[in-house]
């Protein structure tokens, strides 16, 4: 038996090496290293957390709709503050009058 074994070992030892070798290079181009899927697990996770980031800041920017009646909110500021500075301008005109009427008075020495 022993002889048996000892003529055949040879062959089964270089037959389960090729195996093995081929074995090897299979099981390596199917299945990626640990610092490869490591390193996509990091890029993953990394664009996880950027994603729900980017949700959230969507979530607080305001919709179309708001959008738009803030514009016509602020249209209408616009206006009242133009209606506003007519006002002021007119009253502006109407002291400037005033205060070179009395200069004029006491120029006169109508005091």
């Amino acid at each position: 038996m022993l002889d048996v074994l000892f003529k055949v070992w040879p062959i089964v030892a270089t037959i389960g090496s090729i195996i093995g070798t081929l074995g090897m290079a299979w099981l390596s181009r199917k299945f990626v290293p640990m610092t490869e899927h490591n390193k996509v697990v990091n890029t993953v996770m990394d664009m996880n957390q950027r994603l729900r980031d980017a949700e959230l800041h969507l979530k607080a920017m305001p919709s179309r709709d708001e959008l738009h009646r803030l514009d016509k909110t602020l249209e209408g500021l616009g206006a009242r503050f133009g209606a506003m500075e007519q006002g002021i301008n007119h009253i502006r005109n109407n002291v400037d009058m005033l205060i070179q009427n009395e200069l004029e008075g006491e120029r006169r020495g109508d005091r």
